[in-house]
């Protein structure tokens, strides 16, 4: 609560003010004026001036003025400034400067004083929100649907989960342009919140809708069996959000696919499993155009895995026929080269170079995971050292997925391939995903802890499109922390620009590099330096190259926007 108080003249004996704070032992500090400018002594600062702490002492202070221990001049805030402006002028301060209150400033002349925890836990608690909430469609995200399924396990509870993944939402994007899409995604939000029972309904980001019911009692058609009710309920959401919806003046039909399944006997016992479950059912529906599947055994052996792709995969990592293209991130400011990080293709002997979403998700669901990852770790530091060696010390990021950072031996695999090429520490950055650590937080934790103390850098990729809590960022450890391309896009938009503006500031906070990826133009680019972000990626910039013609390109790349 902030109240009026006085102005104390510059003057003013030190022992008058020591009294005077003695005696009204709730002050935050007393407020003076000299030339104009107002400062405040705040009672921490004003006992180490009186202990001596700040060099001062009570007997060098003896009959001096109370303008011997000003600080700085005081924060002034109108006392008419929002909550959230307030909480970033207080928190935009130099470190050590941070939690000292601020001078608030009433229409009438006053002057009170409010102390920062109170902003402090306000913008803390809207960082939740947005941490819970879809910014585009207000609707549950990851994460809160994590929150609400954290009970499923339970014996005797039965929930329901139906993924709706909308069909040519990419060509609807690059017809009516991304604003339009987000219009439609809106749409979409608004007609399945209109028919389901609140806080039910989640958007996971891009085209794909989750409605979750913690007990299966929720669903329509109670007199027909568990299978046939998720599957008459998925035809009824489809019809739902047909539409059509006028978008840009154009009706827009709405073509989709539900996947379902079921936790409790028979079903799924956790939500990872579920919503891989329910993802299995959707490409199902639409690869056999069936609109709606509902998830059985027989449906994901015939459909998750395909054995024929692992073995040929298996024997391409033997045969050398994986191959890393290396995309640069670039300063913000000066636009040099501050690192790489290294994405994987497969040069197949038929289907020619394949892009990791060809193979990578089949090598994740075996074992074939962790040699794949190890060839990349292998062929990243060999290059890295490589170019370290030739004068050039660029770092060099690899992709870690959950499989590989689950076991320990990804540690000694890393130790001892920086041991082997010589390659600094410093110079490799492992990547990881929100998904990859809240599969297992502790574990993951622990494991990124050992990689850390390697000297190795860690970055966490994708942020914001998974459900990481605030109190797991803080603890883990952390370098950098790279924004997920989908609010990059959209960051000229108000909503979309107040969330990348926000993850900067909290990255700056914790000490991390901000990295913005999917930068496209320079009119993006700008805006992000504005911003705040301190590192760069994406086709503006460079799309990803072999080594070889990366280092053709250096000298322009590095020199570019001097």
């Amino acid at each position: 609560m902030t109240h009026t108080v006085q102005l104390w003249p510059a003057h003013t004996d030190v022992r008058v003010v020591e009294e005077a704070m003695r005696e009204d032992p709730e002050s935050l500090g007393v407020l003076t004026v000299i030339h104009d400018v107002i400062y405040l002594v705040d009672r921490l600062r004003f006992d180490a001036a009186l202990s001596g702490r700040l060099g001062f002492g009570r007997a060098l202070l003896h009959r001096r003025p109370l303008s011997d221990v000003v600080p700085e001049p005081a924060l002034l805030l109108p006392s008419t400034m929002t909550w959230d402006d307030a909480a970033r002028a207080a928190l935009a301060r130099p470190t050590g400067s941070k939690a000292i209150p601020v001078v608030v400033g009433f229409p009438d002349g006053g002057l009170g004083i409010a102390p920062v925890g109170p902003l402090v836990d306000y913008l803390s608690r809207r960082y939740e929100v947005m941490a819970l909430r879809d910014d585009l469609t207000g609707l549950g995200n990851r994460r809160m649907l994590a929150e609400r399924a954290s009970g499923i396990d339970q014996p005797g509870v039965t929930a329901a989960l139906l993924l709706i993944g909308l069909n040519r939402f990419k060509q609807i994007n690059d017809t009516v342009g991304h604003v339009n899409g987000d219009e439609l995604i809106r749409h979409v939000a608004a007609a399945l919140s209109r028919v389901c029972p609140a806080n039910t309904v989640y958007r996971l980001g891009g085209d794909e809708f989750v409605v979750f019911l913690d007990s299966v009692g929720g669903l329509p058609y109670p007199q027909c069996p568990l299978e046939e009710r998720l599957e008459r309920t998925g035809a009824y959401l489809l019809e739902a959000i047909r539409g059509p919806f006028e978008v840009a003046g154009v009706p827009i039909g709405v073509e989709a696919a539900v996947g379902a399944a079921h936790s409790g006997p028979a079903g799924m016992g956790d939500l990872d499993a579920l919503m891989v479950a329910a993802e299995t059912a959707m490409y199902a529906a639409k690869q056999d155009r069936t609109q709606v599947e509902v998830w059985t055994p027989v449906l994901g052996s015939a459909t998750a895995v395909d054995l024929g792709l692992q073995t040929q995969l298996r024997a391409a990592i033997g045969d050398g026929q994986l191959v890393l293209h290396y995309q640069p991130l670039v300063d913000a400011r000066t636009r040099r080269v501050a690192s790489l990080e290294a994405l994987v293709r497969w040069a197949h002997p038929q289907r020619g170079l394949l892009p990791p979403g060809a193979f990578v998700p089949q090598a994740e669901s075996s074992d074939i995971i962790h040699q794949l990852t190890e060839r990349v770790l292998a062929d990243a530091v060999t290059q890295a050292a490589r170019w370290h060696r030739g004068g050039w010390p660029v770092p060099v990021a690899v992709n870690l997925a959950a499989p590989v950072l689950a076991r320990d031996h990804i540690v000694t695999a890393i130790r001892d391939l920086l041991a082997e090429s010589g390659l600094p520490p410093s110079a490799l950055i492992v990547e990881i995903t929100e998904s990859a650590v809240m599969t297992r937080p502790e574990q993951s934790t622990d494991r990124l802890r050992a990689i850390r103390a390697l000297g190795v850098r860690i970055a966490m990729d994708d942020f914001g499109t998974g459900y990481t809590s605030l109190a797991l960022l803080s603890q883990l450890p952390l370098d950098e922390l790279k924004l997920d391309r989908a609010f990059v896009m959209r960051v000229h938009q108000r909503q979309e620009r107040a969330i990348v503006e926000a993850v900067a500031r909290m990255a700056g906070q914790l000490g991390l590099t901000s990295v913005a990826e999917g930068v496209e133009d320079e009119q993006t680019a700008q805006t992000l330096v504005e911003m705040g972000v301190d590192l760069l990626q994406g086709y503006h910039f460079s799309k990803p190259l072999p080594a070889d013609r990366l280092t053709a390109f250096i000298p322009a790349l590095a020199g570019a926007h001097r």
